[in-house]
């Protein structure tokens, strides 16, 4: 051994039998493996540190994810290929407001209702959309019986974004493009009787001031929940340049400002057709909700019956759905049906909820 080599070896021993030392390698006491002489390797154990380890502790690892809550609320009410779509991204916010027992109670359900025209049953046209008043009395009767009640687009946005307190069973009765005549001689007078409100989809177009007037006296009543059916009732296809999209769903919003002094909340699709990137226009302009002419059925707080077209554009408020008025009855009872389903399942998932919550929300659960 040359007289450099013997002299490193000799550093070596020194420093392993210096106490308290640890050569570097050592972590929790462990000598790793170092070299005392060149080509060779040697392995030795170091007494147990009473400080520190050399190298900083590694961070604790995130913990998992956490599991999705329990299971959400289905039923065989709905047509083939009509799937119930959440919209709320945080799943304790969600438990928290559904369970707030200043909130709408669980099986609280909203009916929108599509009406265009109502006819003396001697004057009915050919078409699918126009009701008699006969029905349409019967389909009050029918409301009234199973305890549904109306509600406003403000009061519809506050149920679904937050779960704010409405009427168990609700409905919100929309009618379509420029009746002031329908309203004022058919819904009117019903709306009053029951201290009701009357939701308009309207068109902006070529309204006179005659026309605007009266509507404003019909408004002054306080019944009248005025949103906007488009500038001209342009339908809304692929295609459609965005200059017109805009002006069709931006347009209105300070006309009907300016008439009713209060700014439009929901777009009602004309002839409800819409595109993924009107949707996005319509958020763009500040709307909140939006409705379709498809029938998949009734509203819960964060389920929203759609079908394939209206998934794919991601956005469940923008594409809401609504029942036609000839077969309002038909769907009034469904709605209540759902409801009460989704009560009951409600009630049967409460305790896993709340342990779900408990473990993943913090907090010490969810009220009863």
């Amino acid at each position: 051994m040359s007289r450099r080599a013997a002299r490193a070896a000799l550093v070596v021993t020194v420093v392993l039998s210096l106490p308290g030392c640890a050569p570097v390698g050592a972590v929790d006491g462990r000598l790793s493996t170092i070299t005392a002489t060149a080509g060779e390797r040697t392995s030795a154990t170091a007494p147990r540190m009473t400080t520190a380890p050399a190298f900083p502790t590694p961070p604790p690892s995130s913990p998992p994810p956490p599991s999705p809550p329990p299971a959400g609320f289905t039923t065989a009410e709905l047509r083939p290929g009509v799937e119930p779509q959440s919209y709320l991204a945080d799943s304790c916010d969600y438990l928290r407001m559904r369970w707030d027992p200043d909130g709408s109670p669980p099986g609280t359900v909203v009916l929108p209702i599509m009406y265009h025209s109502i006819r003396d049953p001697a004057r009915m046209p050919d078409d699918e959309v126009t009701v008699s008043t006969d029905y349409f009395q019967a389909t009050v009767a029918d409301a009234r019986a199973l305890g549904f009640e109306t509600i406003t687009t403000a009061e519809l946005i506050g149920f679904l974004t937050r779960n704010a307190r409405i009427p168990r069973r609700s409905m919100i009765m929309i009618v379509d493009d420029r009746r002031p005549g329908v309203v004022a001689e058919y819904i009117l007078p019903v709306v009053e009787d029951f201290d009701w409100t009357v939701t308009l989809g309207w068109i902006i177009g070529d309204t006179g001031p005659d026309l605007w007037s009266f509507m404003e006296g019909l408004a002054a009543g306080g019944r009248l929940d005025v949103q906007s059916h488009g500038m001209r009732h342009h339908y809304i296809v692929e295609g459609t340049p965005e200059t017109e999209i805009r002006q069709e769903i931006g347009g209105p919003i300070p006309i009907l400002q300016e008439r009713f002094g209060t700014r439009p909340l929901a777009f009602v699709w004309p002839g409800g057709n819409f595109t993924s990137r009107s949707v996005e226009i319509a958020r763009e302009e500040g709307y909140q909700l939006g409705f379709t002419a498809f029938s998949r059925g009734p509203l819960l707080f964060n389920w929203i019956p759609l079908g394939e077209g209206e998934r794919s554009v991601g956005d469940s408020l923008m594409v809401l759905p609504r029942a036609w008025s000839p077969s309002a009855i038909v769907n009034l009872e469904q709605a209540g049906r759902i409801g009460d389903e989704a009560a009951h399942h409600a009630e049967e998932n409460h305790g896993a909820e709340a342990d779900w919550f408990r473990q993943y929300c913090g907090g010490e659960g969810l009220p009863s």
